[in-house]
């Protein structure tokens, strides 16, 4: 089984993949980025992408998850964790 630590750099690597602005761009042609408080549409992509990386099995897995490794999350173009109500939101 994999270690956060290996998912995390796996994480980076997939992201650093991604134009940066590909994401502002599809979320400005959806008009996402207006709904957008403080959970930025890049954010999103950084979660959805290890939520499917770690198998995560509910959304209090992800945010979790996410929240622990905060610090190292922020290093990846300013992604920011998502907090529960937050995220639960968005599948609303």
């Amino acid at each position: 089984m994999q270690s956060n630590r290996s998912k995390s750099l796996l994480l980076h690597q997939i992201i650093q993949h991604i134009p940066g602005h590909l994401v502002n761009k599809l979320a400005k042609e959806c008009k996402v980025d207006k709904k957008a408080r403080t959970f930025s549409p890049f954010s999103h992509v950084v979660t959805m992408l290890y939520a499917q990386l770690s198998h995560a099995l509910s959304l209090n897995d992800i945010c979790d998850a996410l929240n622990n490794h905060a610090k190292s999350l922020f290093t990846v173009r300013r992604a920011t964790a998502p907090s529960r109500n937050g995220y639960a939101t968005v599948f609303l």
